[in-house]
């Protein structure tokens, strides 16, 4: 029997209504820093976030202002510390703070104006900013939110200007280019075919002589919103220890950062010790790699493939052990890490059997399951036996990508680009799949005959096109019966019930152009979905079937995996920060007076 050790969390009794007290810990009173937060003009600004970093340390923690203009942080660590404070049309506001054993400290901030905003705006900002008076503009919109938004957030895209030139060489680019290749050896049929419209529309909304676009930033957090510490914790390169880029996302009058120079992960899991694994499907430099919340080190493991380099990863799960499963980009084989040992064990697959990645979960059996990329569907892994077994879809080229086992170990995968969901009943064995209404408003009869000549195409399928949903990752209910699915491209929270196997209800999510990626689902049948290009998580409550968007404190975040920590109270979610390089721990103020377990980091 292995020995788990928890992770340590300090037990504090927050008090967030209108009024802040000073919240007691342990060891006694808080030593976080307080204030208010106002504009020029003395308004006082609710849903500020202001961050905190003590020098030296490799993680920043962030709270956001109530309707008074006053934020207060949990305990932390006595030292130097940098505190600023941000909001959309508003400049960085800085301090140095020295904070000291059981006292308080006070440091308020005055906010001026910052004129070019569009830097500061998310993705979605910058989509909902282009115009949508006619259904010609709605059109051209939907191909653009398709074509442009399968591996980056809009801004990444809409904060250049480029003439009709520079715009189809940057299409062409694309036209050949994955998030994990420079250079895909077939061309994007899709992409080729909307490529003019493509190229015409951004030369008219940014080319030469840019449209003149109406910016107007979303609401601040506030309420629950509000409510929320999140530390987020910076990722070097597995190749570059330590290195952590100056443009990541802290400061957003930099605009959108480059995730390229720096890239770190992919794909995040908790251990049941409250061990932090993530994924890097870059390399080189590491395979494996977790992080300690309490100190914020991050310790490597490497896979050497045949050419002795570490092997990289994309997808990853604990199991009812604490082990790490994996896919294993260079042998295309599932892999086993044992986290007492620190070994890794690959199971070879079988001559002739393709290779197998991407997305994996583990049943309650420990058997783990990924995806089999060609022909579309899903592999068992029987770990005593090193058995692989397939399961295939009826249909092939839609792209398979989120993985889920539910609470009667039905095993269930997306295809992205078909959408379909497909299970496999663990009762029967037999495959089935749950096929989504497509997307129509606003296509034309040349959209429809567009998408039947891709679908005639060798290898179209797999490219998207201005009608589909897209779902994504996904992830079942523990203590339930219901599979909740995110539909990238079509906005909305795929309600699914585990018994009939029938789709119940799609959700929209709050805003257009969202792009909702990932899914993680708490104790308390609570959802929490990825908004990729927000730099929110939104929380999805079943019974009421409200969402409440919880914010970011990095723009250009470009979340593609979230966890929950089920131990604490409220849970606490974790998420990757794909474009930015870091992992944020959100962890929400509990109701007025209750006692809750709040951990900051170096604690």
């Amino acid at each position: 029997m292995r020995n788990i050790k928890m992770l340590f969390l300090i037990p504090v009794a927050l008090f967030i209504s209108l009024r802040f007290a000073a919240a007691q810990t342990a060891s006694g009173p808080d030593t976080g820093p307080m204030g208010v937060v106002r504009s020029a003009d003395g308004k006082a600004l609710e849903g500020v976030g202001v961050s905190a970093r003590a020098s030296g340390k490799t993680f920043t923690t962030t709270v956001y202002t109530d309707l008074q203009g006053r934020y207060s942080f949990p305990a932390l660590d006595s030292g130097h510390y940098q505190i600023f404070a941000q909001a959309v049309g508003f400049s960085l506001s800085k301090a140095d703070l020295d904070l000291a054993p059981g006292r308080r400290a006070q440091q308020n901030f005055t906010m001026g104006p910052f004129k070019d905003i569009s830097k500061q705006l998310s993705g979605a900002e910058w989509m909902a900013a282009l115009p949508e008076d006619t259904p010609q503009d709605r059109r051209l919109k939907n191909i653009l939110h398709h074509q442009c938004n399968t591996c980056h957030v809009s801004s990444f895209m809409l904060l250049n200007r480029f003439d009709a030139s520079g715009w189809r060489m940057m299409v062409n680019f694309m036209e050949r280019t994955t998030p994990y290749v420079d250079q895909r050896p077939n061309v994007n049929q899709a992409m080729n075919t909307y490529k003019e419209e493509v190229v015409g529309y951004l030369t008219q909304i940014r080319g030469p002589n840019p449209m003149a676009l109406k910016f107007k930033p979303f609401p601040r957090p506030t309420g629950e919103a509000a409510q929320v510490i999140v530390t987020e914790y910076d990722i070097s390169p597995g190749y570059k220890p330590g290195y952590i880029s100056p443009h990541n996302g802290t400061d957003w009058s930099e605009g959108f950062p480059s995730r390229h120079e720096a890239r770190a992960l992919h794909s995040i899991k908790m251990g049941p010790d409250g061990t932090i694994w993530f994924s890097d499907t870059y390399v080189p430099g590491r395979t494996l790699s977790k992080l300690d919340p309490g100190t914020g080190k991050v310790t490597d493991y490497v896979l050497a493939d045949r050419n002795n380099e570490a092997s990289g990863t994309h997808g990853l799960t604990v199991d009812q052990e604490g082990n790490v499963w994996l896919t294993n980009n260079a042998a295309g084989a599932l892999t086993r890490f044992d986290t007492e040992t620190e070994k890794f064990q690959v199971f070879p697959r079988p001559d002739g059997m393709r290779p197998v990645g991407s997305d994996i979960r583990v049943d309650s059996k420990g058997n783990p399951w990924a995806l089999h990329s060609n022909p579309d569907g899903i592999v068992k892994l029987d770990p005593k036996t090193g058995k692989y077994t397939d399961y295939l879809a009826s249909k092939s080229g839609g792209a398979p990508y989120g993985v889920a086992v539910d609470a009667k170990d039905n095993a269930w995968f997306t295809q992205i680009n078909g959408d379909r969901i497909v299970f496999v009943d663990a009762q029967t064995d037999k495959v089935g799949e749950i096929v989504l209404d497509p997307l129509t408003d606003d296509l034309t009869d040349r959209d429809h005959e567009n998408v039947t000549r891709l679908a005639g195409i060798s290898g179209a399928s797999t490219d998207s096109h201005a009608f589909q949903k897209g779902p994504r990752r996904m992830a079942a209910d523990p203590n339930g019966d219901t599979l909740w699915v995110a539909e990238y491209w079509g906005n909305r929270l795929a309600k699914i019930d585990i018994n009939s196997k029938k789709l119940v209800k799609e959700y929209r999510v709050p805003w257009k152009d969202a792009l909702p990626y990932a899914v993680a689902v708490d104790k308390n049948h609570m959802v929490y979905v990825t908004l990729m290009n927000m730099d929110r998580i939104a929380k999805f409550n079943p019974v009421t079937e409200q969402f409440t968007e919880l914010p970011l404190p990095s723009l250009g975040s470009g979340n593609r995996s979230i966890d929950v920590d089920n131990r604490t109270d409220p849970p606490t979610i974790w998420v990757p920060e794909f474009g930015t390089n870091k992992i944020a721990r959100v962890q929400i103020r509990p109701a007025a007076g209750a006692v809750s377990q709040i951990a900051t980091g170096g604690r």
